[in-house]
């Protein structure tokens, strides 16, 4: 059997695993908003604990990542839908 030129026919593709993490999507959304949530938590109670300042910045690092990430969601979001 000779195999034909061109893409596969739509029901035989894999998916795309890289649509998970893309901007655009709302699970990269709901990833930030946990990153945010547990970054900032966590390195107040590293803080309270009295942690080393490799696991404080850590944990907030994690945190700001996540805010940054939920913000570039949302602007890109906004620009997608178009300002008003």
């Amino acid at each position: 059997m000779a195999h034909s030129a061109g893409p596969p026919s739509p029901g035989r593709r894999r998916p795309d695993l890289r649509h998970w993490l893309r901007l655009r999507s709302p699970h990269f959304a709901v990833l930030g908003v946990c990153m945010a949530v547990g970054g900032l938590a966590g390195g107040v109670r590293s803080v309270w604990d009295g942690e080393g300042i490799r696991t404080i910045l850590g944990t907030f690092g994690l945190g700001i990542f996540g805010l940054l990430s939920v913000v570039g969601y949302f602007l890109s979001y906004e620009d997608r839908r178009g300002r008003r």
